[in-house]
This record gives structure tokens, C-alpha cells and sequence, in this order.
């Protein structure tokens, strides 16, 4: 589909409401919460001055306090509390049965809302905890009173946020998956500020060349498979069935979620036992010292991504099930797309890290954002042309990519 032709099938209005929504939340992304030290402030100044002019202007230090502003935590609960209930599924048959009823859809939407304002607290404790510990401390001593203040001006930013994914649905180009485009925004944006980094930090541009092209490769590579996974479709007796069953987001989510967990635990008792929480964050992760660990830490976080798309598949069979003669089929291509997420997600990133490493810089990839703002890309292009596919885009009843 042409630019010209893609222009015309989109409602102007409807693209004035979504430009609308996107400034108001680039805009929160220049409010910091309260509280902030002095020292904080004035090392973050500081850092505007460093690099080339044009990459400093979109570079990470573009938004000095976008980490410690109201958007700071984003639609980020909101998907995740979607996930959780997604899990939740699995163990209770009352939330099936309401996700398979439109009615019962508006209510496990409420539960959602409210799970998110209370994920979105929770973390806001642990962000001003953590951020006591930066250097310089981005907060000093908060009372009760202090940190409660700060903690619900973030939970008050992701409530903005899930209204302004309901104003995409409702009045934007949000086609349903207003929370999920967000999300996939802030990784796209969060990209841009980092690769700008790297060009504001390089000594030359020339010293970006080579590696900055083994990056692109990569990336293009990814979005083409991307494309070619999440429009593959294989029809057995007449029904048609999609590769990606298990879709681009949770599977990922869910998995790494429960690999960084040691991780995750380690700093919180960083205090307690400051060698063995040093050891693990050292050696947990692809790229330790120990060989032998980063390879087993390969191997599990692919395994977990495979585990779980195929437990997502299964999920989203008890809200709409299967016919039996194909269950056997679905198992299958719930295999190979996790498979498939595994060696995007995992392998491409590994192997991405080497060579751009080998070739002078190592600039780092996500495979997950680069699946799910892909995912996100091809259903908005088609939601334009008002096609509906037989086989959708989203990968369950929960909406979820």
C-alpha cells in the first residue's frame, strides 16, 4: 500500500485525537515527580552539555528527568497486570468464562485497571527505594508522608496513561490496542535515545561504521522474519492457523521476568550478603565470566520462552477452544513459534553483541522490540485499510500481541 493511498483511507480526525494523545504523553515525560535532590538535578544538567549537538538533541540525555518524571513507569503496569490476568486464566474457570463473554470482557477490563494501579504502587515504592541508592541519590530522607506523595504521582502517571489508550480506542487509531501501541512507542522511542547515545559518546562517526552496520543488518533481518512469522498462516482443513499462536509479547514478558529473578533478589539483599549479590549479578546474565553459567543461562531463558508459549496457547484454548482434530496441530506451531521467539529473542541478541563487539562497538539489540513493534506496525497498517483478517494479528481473547 502506497503513502498516498494509506493517506486517504485514515480518518484525519482520528489522527489529530492519536497526535493529541502522543504529545500529552511525551509532555508528562517533562514533569518530574517531587523531591528530587538538588545534586541529582545539577549532575543530569551537567550531562546535556556532553556530545555532538544533533545527537545530544535526541540522544538519552534528551529527557534529563524522563526516569523520574509522571511517565517515568508508563502503560508498562497496565500490560503487565493484562499478563497476569492472561496467567490467571490457567487457574480459574470463572475468568475464562467471562473473557469468552463481551459483558464479561468489561469486567475482567475493570479488575485490569485496578491490578495495574496497584502494581504501579507497588513499583513506585521500589523506584523511590532504589533511586535513594543512585549516585548522586535522586532522593534523600523521604517520611511516610514524602514517599507516599512521590509514590502516587507515579501511579497517577500510569493512570494517565491507560486514559489516553482508552481516548486511541475510543476516538484515535488505537483499533482496540491503544495500551499496547503505547507500549510499543515507548520501546521504539526508548531505541532511538540509545542508538543516538552511541553517536554522541563514539569518538568519530567513522568509528560507528562498521559496527552500526552490523547492527542494521540485524535489525532489518529481524523485522523481515518478524514480518514473514506474524503473517504466516498454515490451513489444515480449511481452517486457518497462525505460526505465531502463542503471539510476540507474553511468552518474552513472562520469561524474563522469571530468569532476572535471582538477579532481582540479590540486589534486595544486596546489604545483607553484598558477595554472593555481587557474584550473582555479575555471573547471571549471557555475558559473565563463567562460560559454562552464560550458556546455561541461554539455554533456560530460550526453554522458558518455548515453556511458555506453549502454556499461553493452551491458555488462550480455554477461552476459545480448539476444535479436538486440531489440537494436535496447534501444539505443534505453538512449538515452533516459541522456537521461533527463542531465536529472536535470545540467540539474535547474543550473537548481535559479538559481532557488533568484534567489528569495534558493541551496540545492543532487543529482539522482543523489534517483534512487537513490528506486530504493532502490521496491525495498524491493516486496522488503516479497514481489512480484518480471518486469522488476527493478536494472539488471544485478552488482546495481547
Amino acid at each position: 500500500m502506497t503513502v498516498a493511498r494509506l493517506w486517504r483511507f485514515v480518518d484525519k480526525r482520528a489522527l489529530l485525537v492519536t497526535a493529541v494523545c502522543l504529545v500529552v504523553w511525551r509532555l508528562l515525560e517533562q514533569i518530574p515527580v517531587s523531591d528530587v535532590t538538588p545534586a541529582f538535578i545539577t549532575t543530569r544538567l551537567y550531562n546535556l552539555s556532553n556530545g555532538p549537538g544533533l545527537f545530544i538533541a535526541i540522544g538519552p540525555n534528551s529527557l534529563p528527568f524522563a526516569s523520574l518524571s509522571l511517565a517515568a513507569e508508563g502503560i508498562g503496569p497496565y500490560i503487565e497486570a493484562w499478563i497476569l490476568m492472561n496467567i490467571a486464566v490457567a487457574v480459574s474457570v470463572r475468568l475464562g468464562d467471562l473473557l469468552g463473554q463481551p459483558a464479561g470482557r468489561k469486567t475482567v477490563l475493570r479488575w485490569t485497571r485496578f491490578l495495574a494501579l496497584v502494581l504501579a504502587l507497588g513499583q513506585a515504592y521500589g523506584f523511590t527505594v532504589l533511586y535513594q541508592s543512585s549516585s548522586p541519590p535522586a532522593f534523600g530522607a523521604l517520611d511516610w508522608s514524602a514517599r507516599l506523595l512521590v509514590c502516587l504521582a507515579l501511579t497517577g502517571g500510569t493512570a494517565m496513561m491507560i486514559l489516553l489508550a482508552d481516548a486511541l480506542d475510543d476516538f484515535g487509531l488505537g483499533f482496540g490496542y491503544g495500551a499496547v501501541i503505547l507500549y510499543a512507542l515507548a520501546s521504539l522511542g526508548s531505541e532511538v535515545h540509545r542508538i543516538a547515545g552511541y553517536f554522541a559518546s563514539a569518538p568519530s562517526v567513522e568509528a560507528l561504521y562498521k559496527p552500526m552496520a552490523v547492527w542494521t543488518a540485524f535489525t532489518l533481518g529481524m523485522t523481515v522474519a518478524g514480518v514473514a512469522a506474524l503473517l504466516a498462516v498454515r490451513r489444515i482443513e480449511g481452517t486457518e492457523l497462525r505460526v505465531l499462536m502463542s503471539g510476540v509479547l507474553r511468552p518474552p514478558e513472562v520469561a524474563v521476568a522469571v530468569v532476572v529473578f535471582p538477579t532481582l533478589m540479590a540486589n534486595s539483599y544486596y546489604a545483607n550478603f553484598p558477595t554472593l549479590a555481587l557474584w550473582i549479578s555479575e555471573s547471571w546474565q549471557p555475558y559473565g565470566p563463567n562460560l559454562w553459567l552464560d550458556v546455561g543461562y541461554v539455554l533456560l531463558h530460550g526453554g522458558l520462552v518455548v515453556l511458555f508459549a506453549l502454556f499461553f496457547v493452551v491458555v488462550d484454548g480455554r477461552v476459545a477452544p480448539f476444535p479436538s482434530h486440531l489440537r494436535a496441530h496447534v501444539t505443534r506451531l505453538a512449538v515452533i513459534g516459541g522456537l521461533f521467539l527463542a531465536f529472536a529473542v535470545i540467540a539474535v541478541p547474543v550473537a548481535n553483541r559479538f559481532l557488533t563487539r568484534a567489528a569495534g562497538q558493541s551496540i545492543s539489540i532487543s529482539g522482543a522490540d523489534v517483534l512487537l513493534v513490528v506486530a504493532v506496525i502490521l496491525f495498524a497498517l491493516r486496522s488503516v485499510e479497514g481489512y480484518r483478517p480471518v486469522v488476527p494479528f493478536t494472539a488471544s481473547p485478552s488482546g495481547l500481541p
